[in-house]
């Protein structure tokens, strides 16, 4: 009980502080990725104080490993929340329309008949206040927002919902089947795993090599971050701009090109794969070398979007691999449903019967509620669909490949609408479709991969799975909840309009493009999306059946986005230093060097954490890790 108390309170600390400080200070994201910093943050605290203090005071009062574990699964359950796990986009996708709205535009004539007066909001206050801030003696509006806060929780409770059955579905499969390896777990579990009785300590805490890694990161932290503060101080550069070297056509379609060192992204990348690790900065090289090609043919479609569609076709082949893989698993849970046969399924998270009929109802009831708001019925239980493709493809990123940051740029419906072209659907269905951005465009954050990692971690500490469920779910409420509080308390006392990119409207012009300018099928992305399909399903084939075909498919899987243009350089880094350390000590160095890699995580969560809350007072934008 004692760690689920102290689990919500750090989850609402966390929901709180994020508005504020990712869109008003704008400093290093409390979350922004599936490692969040704010998390971990406070999770070395709770170590330092709760399991290694009172520990060494009153044993008998110490937090336990599994104690631990349960704060840090709760914790990052609730730290994308806040973030672009859902408040990021969601708020002011329910006023924008009403404030950026014109006589130019035509809007009003264009949609808002089909916007509910429960799904958004409406009161001229409301919305005029949420950009330009709350005048003197003025409230916050809680009674305009009730309506559309209730039902929208609703619906991402149950999105939630079915990605942990979802979850529940693929963990078997994953963990003791396939054996993903979680790169991510393994940090916090580390830290609190086999302790001295009497010092709290652990061989990775008393590391020299951990504590040298932490240092220099912290050294490095210290000196810019104060530079932030000084100008006239030097700094340490970690960004190279290489658009300058890029003037010359056709090498200006390479633009804009970019390294920059994230010394927790090059950590992490030394626990990958080789395979993984050099897919991933290889394929993005790749794409900028395909980007040359397609400016110097004169190609009618850019190099980047032939390589966003050819993604969009790699999650299709990437997901019927996995389930072909776990076909047996999943023919026997169909069987367990129907009441055929019988397995031990006593410690998963939801009974299997229970996952399954869950995943399937809860999606028919997201479609319905989809239908309510004006969309046609099958439109939305097909961008479901696709959207369980992209999450099935982005937590296998996370808990097998141990990508901590990542991102798809495209959205469930660009499969449909290139496909049937957008011509076929009614102004409802777009207008609805227009708020697929709230939960499924930005998937940095989404929660998926850490429902995933938060099984994995209950295993190293023998925490059992269907207690664990419980507390997610109760920290789910709690978190949307003080994320909603959080969000509003921000946007009205400072003003949308004072809050960087937040309150573009950009969505609601893409409908409006939409609408004014119907659109047929796309044969030629759709072209490239089968490209995608096959390349992929050939990457897979040589991957599996081959044993010296050393590039993994997921590299291929994500090119295009923010993630790659942010941290490509990175990961090579991390690559070379495995490479090299491999090659010349063997596996005996690589363990040795093992402490130094993950203390570079450790030592800039931990100075990253004291400048997010250094900088909630000073109002200065230090950023550590990508935006």
């Amino acid at each position: 009980m004692r760690s689920v108390i102290i689990g919500l309170g750090c989850a609402i600390f966390l929901c709180l502080i994020t508005p504020y400080n990712d869109y008003y200070v704008r400093g290093t994201f409390v979350s922004g990725n599936h490692f969040p910093i704010g998390s971990f943050f406070l999770y070395i605290l709770v170590t330092l104080i709760g399991f290694i203090g009172l520990g060494r005071w009153k044993p008998k009062w110490g937090l336990t490993p599994a104690e631990m574990i349960t704060i840090w699964c709760m914790m990052i359950i609730a730290a994308g929340i806040p973030s672009a796990g859902l408040i990021r986009y969601h708020l002011f996708m329910l006023v924008s329309p009403y404030y950026y709205a014109t006589p130019e535009n035509e809007w009003a004539e264009l949609f808002f008949r089909h916007l509910p007066d429960w799904l958004v909001v409406k009161d001229p206050k409301a919305v005029k206040y949420f950009y330009e801030g709350l005048p003197s003696g003025e409230g916050v509006p809680w009674g305009a927002w009730l309506k559309p806060a209730l039902v929208w929780s609703s619906y991402v409770l149950m999105t939630f919902f079915v990605l942990a059955c979802l979850s529940t579905i693929l963990r078997r499969q994953w963990v003791d089947h396939e054996r993903f390896s979680f790169p991510l777990v393994r940090l916090p579990v580390e830290m609190v795993e086999n302790a001295d009785s009497k010092t709290r300590l652990n061989s990775f805490l008393c590391s020299r090599a951990m504590w040298i890694g932490a240092g220099l990161v912290m050294i490095l932290h210290i000196i810019n971050g104060l530079q932030a503060y000084v100008p006239s101080l030097p700094k340490i550069p970690l960004y190279f701009n290489l658009n300058p070297y890029l003037t010359d056509r056709p090498w200006t379609a390479m633009r804009s090109m970019i390294m920059m060192i994230y010394p927790s992204i090059t950590g992490f990348s030394y626990l990958l794969s080789l395979d993984v690790s050099f897919s991933f900065w290889f394929f993005y090289l790749l794409y900028k070398v395909q980007c040359v090609i397609a400016f110097a043919s004169g190609s009618p479609i850019s190099g980047w979007t032939m390589a966003n569609r050819q993604e969009m076709g790699g999650y299709i082949a990437l997901v019927i691999f996995v389930l072909w893989l776990s076909r047996r698993h999943l023919k026997e849970i169909i069987l367990v449903t129907l009441g055929v046969k019988r397995i031990d399924d006593s410690n998963e998270p939801i009974p299997y019967r229970w996952a399954l009929v869950g995943l399937i109802g809860g999606t028919f009831i997201i479609a319905g509620m989809a239908w309510m708001a004006g969309m046609a019925f099958w439109l939305a239980f097909w961008v479901m669909i696709f959207f369980y493709i992209m999450a099935i493809v982005l937590t296998w990123m996370v808990a097998d490949g141990g990508f901590m940051f990542l991102l798809a740029i495209f959205r469930p419906s660009d499969f449909i609408m290139i496909s049937m072209g957008s011509s076929r659907f009614n102004a409802a269905s777009h207008t609805i479709l227009t708020f697929e951005k709230t939960l499924m465009f930005d998937l940095r954050e989404f929660i998926m991969p850490h429902i995933m990692n938060s099984f994995k971690a209950a295993d190293f500490v023998r925490l059992k799975r269907r207690q664990l469920m419980g507390v997610i779910g109760i920290v789910m409420v709690v978190a949307i909840a003080a994320s909603y509080f959080g969000g509003l308390m921000t946007w009205y006392h400072i003003g949308g309009l004072k809050m960087g990119y937040w309150h573009d409207p950009e969505p609601f012009n893409r409908l409006a493009s939409f609408l004014n300018y119907p659109r047929d099928t796309n044969w030629m992305e759709l072209f490239f999306i089968f490209t995608g399909v096959v390349v992929m399903s050939f990457l897979i084939f040589m991957r599996y059946a081959f044993f010296w075909w050393r590039v993994h498919p997921l590299g291929y899987a994500m090119t295009t986005s923010w993630a790659p243009y942010t941290i490509w350089f990175s990961i090579f880094l991390g690559w070379l230093a495995k490479f090299v350390i491999l090659k010349t000590g063997g596996l005996k160095l690589y363990r040795q060097m093992r402490p130094f890699f993950l203390g570079i995580v450790l030592g800039e969560s931990l100075i990253g954490g004291i400048w997010i809350v250094i900088g909630l007072f000073t109002k200065v934008s230090y950023r550590i890790l990508p935006g």
